[in-house]
């Protein structure tokens, strides 16, 4: 214990006696890097030292497996073996292993239940869309609009323990309390005496959500069906076991004698229900929580301050005893003083102090700097980061904050570009990264080999090995939409006939060996032979190859997760898969090899827990900080309430977290204007802030910086290969541009987009038909098959006419590829709809 005694002698005041305090409710409200985990270790250590208590009687619950992993180092470097006994867990994976495995019979379940990970729940969902007939939730065209919506939906109304039938009561009730309103009721006109046409909409958008409510049946049933949890069901399956069975909470009380709960800011509601479920006949437990109601960030999944500040009296009024740390270990404090002015504590009045000696050599607190455009922020930050990085700055040092995903993506991009090394974690999605869309694209070519739009997708893929000019001029000198693999063996004129000096006809046949050798193989197999060939073996140097790698591995988790439920799968209905995920806007997480060397890349809420020598937050400008997405489905006002806005104070919370990732140099940007040109204006809540915390650069000087290290900054680098492809791009399209009919839509296309004119009127290449176009064919051709033979048409009985039109319906949707029995049935009914319209409105004029 010599290390303990040793770490104990550094605390100070307040940390001795959140750590000597080991008995009764405890509450610790710690501001950021007073070291709360220092503190929760040391006091594990103390009740060892101090108690005869064993060591596997005391429970330690945090929030995230990071902050298992790290408990547990600094336990084990402060007291060695003697920590292992003690439960260190997250709160759902205890409940769920030591609650729900060992009493899942009291729940109803005849299966050991098992958790839903989260591309299990995109199956579950997709399959609940996919298997029902939807007028609402999945629209026609475009079906997978209200994806993430639902998925979000659910969990609000599991958090809030709401079940299906409450929530259709809910909206009744809403419905009926809006119609006997009389104030609702229009008082003059031609609607005098009725409900007013804003009322009547609402009410028509909450019968609309009604559909959501059957959806989250069907849910709830078929996930109980399968023996599923998702992460809400945890705690609310825990919370009734134990409210409902003495014998569980008398298991758990006796088993832990002291827990320690971390980050209880995070706590919900239903969490909260757990502690008073299990310790609510105890006097004073010995449980100690420690938080910070400034770095409440989780509000979407149901933290609220409310619940933190419960637990000040959850054991009843002056029982828990409350100490507050306010030193920093970590940041200087122009840093804290910014950070305490930015956001008071609502539980104590102290301010956070610097207990470090602040380099007041070139400390001008922190910097502000306007730009013209966000895209120039990020290169401002680079420079700085080049800067620092040469001043002797490790780069895993210096991290760049932003309020989105997809300013996650954009950085990254710009980073990269400029030479910098980055780290992104698990913001890279699979979806965005262009290897993953050759390697789809090459599994479809598999499961259709005659599919003329993949063929010649993939002659313009760098990964097919045919130079760029070649590609285009063969594409061109051809019908595009006829493409096939033997005439890309087919030597074009003036090519080789030898597959080595001729890359069209290479890839022809690498394709066809492909197609012809993978085609009845499993899907795992064709996704480990594709993806070696084409990117593992085919890596020019190490970073490619690990980039290719993660790349492939991605794929076959996936494909490994889909095989395990649904055995004997085909790399059709894979496909068929991958495209909906895609479709849906899901993100899958690009399978990364564990790395923290770089530039870390994050959003503001991804950066809680960690801390930098070098921030910088990018993109503060009051339109993006401030945006919210909209919910696309009217809710009962008993749910509305509980879904939290995005209001100033959640904005600043963020805000809080990531000024306090600093230790020592912390710099804040915004844009001047968005890329339409659209004004932009610098967070309401940073204007607000004192002038003396800043150091500010206007864009003129900023702008001035960038320059003077070079112009060329401003723009991607462009080899020189890309470069001369361009100009004989151009010089293709003016050897051929005579030979084109010129026509309104080709101009129109070409106002619009040139590369679109390019690719869809020069080269013709085929393009997928949406849904919407396919049906709209369907049903012209329908139409067109009953004026052609309309006296036999007229003699047909009605039931005839039906079955007639329905066949015609289906054969023609199905020579557009739509394959699918669901979609089928779906647009088979609306294009019988809009048959039967025509038939009524014009059929009968006709001659």
């Amino acid at each position: 214990m010599k290390n303990f005694e040793k770490e104990y002698k550094k605390l100070n005041k307040a940390q001795k006696e959140a750590v000597d305090t080991i008995d009764g409710p405890v509450m610790v409200v710690a501001g950021p890097g007073t070291g709360k985990t220092q503190i929760l270790a040391l006091r594990i250590g103390n009740i060892l030292l101090k108690t005869d208590t064993p060591a596997d009687s005391i429970l330690c619950l945090t929030f995230t497996n990071s902050g298992v992993r790290a408990m547990q180092k600094r336990l084990n470097d402060y007291i060695g073996s003697r920590g292992n006994g003690v439960m260190i867990s997250t709160f759902h994976s205890f409940v769920f292993h030591y609650l729900i495995k060992k009493h899942y019979q009291l729940l109803g379940f005849n299966l050991e239940p098992k958790i839903l990970s989260d591309e299990e729940a995109i199956f579950l969902v997709d399959e609940i869309l996919q298997e029902n007939s939807w007028e609402y939730i999945r629209p026609r065209v475009n079906p997978e609009m209200y994806f993430s919506e639902l998925k979000q939906m659910i969990s609000i109304l599991k958090r809030e323990r709401l079940t299906p039938a409450e929530f259709r009561l809910s909206l009744k009730e809403d419905i009926k309390n809006l119609q006997n309103d009389e104030n609702n009721i229009s008082s003059r006109g031609e609607s005098k005496g009725k409900l007013k046409k804003e009322i009547e909409k609402k009410i028509e958008s909450f019968e609309r959500t009604k559909e959501v409510v059957e959806f989250y049946r069907l849910y709830e049933e078929k996930k109980f069906s399968l023996a599923l949890l998702d992460y809400d069901d945890i705690l609310e399956y825990a919370v009734k076991l134990v409210e409902d069975y003495e014998n569980v909470r008398a298991d758990i009380y006796e088993n832990y004698q002291y827990i320690l709960i971390d980050e209880h800011q995070d706590s919900s509601g239903v969490q909260n229900d757990f502690l008073k479920g299990v310790w609510r006949e105890i006097d004073k437990p010995n449980i100690f929580v420690v938080g910070d109601d400034r770095q409440l960030i989780y509000a979407f999944s149901g933290a609220s301050f409310s619940y933190f500040e419960e637990f000040s009296h959850i054991f009843g009024k002056g029982k828990t005893k409350l100490i507050t740390l306010t030193e920093n270990y970590r940041s200087t404090q122009s840093i804290l003083s910014l950070a305490d002015d930015l956001l008071k504590s609502s539980l104590i009045d102290e301010k956070l102090r610097s207990n470090l000696k602040e380099n007041k050599k070139g400390q001008v607190g922190i910097n502000l700097g306007e730009y013209a455009y966000p895209r120039d922020e990020i290169i401002g930050a680079g420079l700085y980061f080049k800067k620092k990085i040469e001043a002797g700055i490790k780069p895993e040092e210096c991290a760049l904050l932003v309020p989105r995903n997809y300013n996650v993506r954009n950085a990254l991009e710009i980073l990269k570009n400029m030479g910098l090394k980055v780290s992104s974690g698990k913001d890279i999605s699979l979806f965005d990264v262009k290897k993953s869309q050759s390697l789809i694209r090459i599994l479809g070519i598999i499961a259709d080999p005659g599919n003329s739009i993949l063929l010649s997708e993939s002659l313009l893929d760098k990964i097919s090995g045919v130079d760029t000019i070649s590609a285009h001029k063969f594409l061109k000198n051809i019908k595009p939409d006829k493409l096939t693999i033997e005439e890309m063996k087919f030597s074009p004129k003036g090519m080789s006939l030898f597959r080595q000096d001729n890359a069209i006809l290479g890839w022809g046949s690498t394709l066809e060996r492909f197609a012809n050798n993978l085609s009845d193989k499993n899907i795992l197999e064709i996704i480990s032979s594709v993806g070696n060939e084409i990117l593992i073996d085919q890596a020019k140097n190490h970073e490619e190859l690990i980039e290719n790698v993660e790349v492939v591995r991605s794929f076959l988790h996936i494909a490994t997760l889909f095989e395990e439920k649904k055995k004997n799968a085909t790399i059709v209905e894979f496909l068929t898969y991958l495209k909906r995920l895609e479709s849906y806007g899901s993100h899958i997480p690009l399978a990364t090899f564990e790395s923290d060397s770089g530039i870390a890349v994050m959003t503001l809420h991804k950066s809680k827990g960690l801390e930098y020598k070098v921030v910088w937050i990018a993109h503060m400008n009051e339109e993006v900080l401030m945006s919210e997405k909209r919910t696309a489905f009217a809710l009962p006002e008993k749910i509305k309430e509980h879904i939290k806005e995005r209001d100033v104070l959640s904005a600043k919370r963020e805000l809080y977290v990531a000024i306090t990732r600093a230790r020592e140099y912390c710099n804040i940007s915004y844009a001047r204007e968005n890329y339409q040109g659209s004004e932009l204006k610098l967070a309401n809540i940073i204007q607000e802030l004192s002038k003396i915390h800043f150091s500010k650069k206007s864009q003129a000087e900023t702008e001035k910086e960038i320059l003077s290290f070079s112009p060329a900054v401003y723009t991607p680098k462009i080899t020189k290969v890309e470069t001369d492809n361009l100009q004989a791009l151009k010089d293709f399209v003016k050897e051929n541009y005579f030979d084109l009919k010129i026509s309104v839509t080709l101009l129109n296309n070409f106002f619009e987009c040139p590369w679109k004119w390019y690719f869809r009127n020069f080269l013709r290449l085929p393009e997928v038909k949406t849904k919407s176009l396919a049906l709209g064919s369907a049903v012209h051709r329908t139409i067109e098959y009953i004026l052609k033979d309309k006296p036999l048409f007229d003699r047909a009985t009605n039931i005839s006419r039906v079955s007639l039109i329905k066949e015609k319906i289906k054969t023609e949707l199905e020579k557009e590829n739509v394959n699918s029995i669901s979609e089928l049935k779906k647009l088979i009914k609306d294009g019988e709809m809009a048959v039967r319209c025509f038939l009524d409105d014009f059929y009968k004029n006709l001659a």
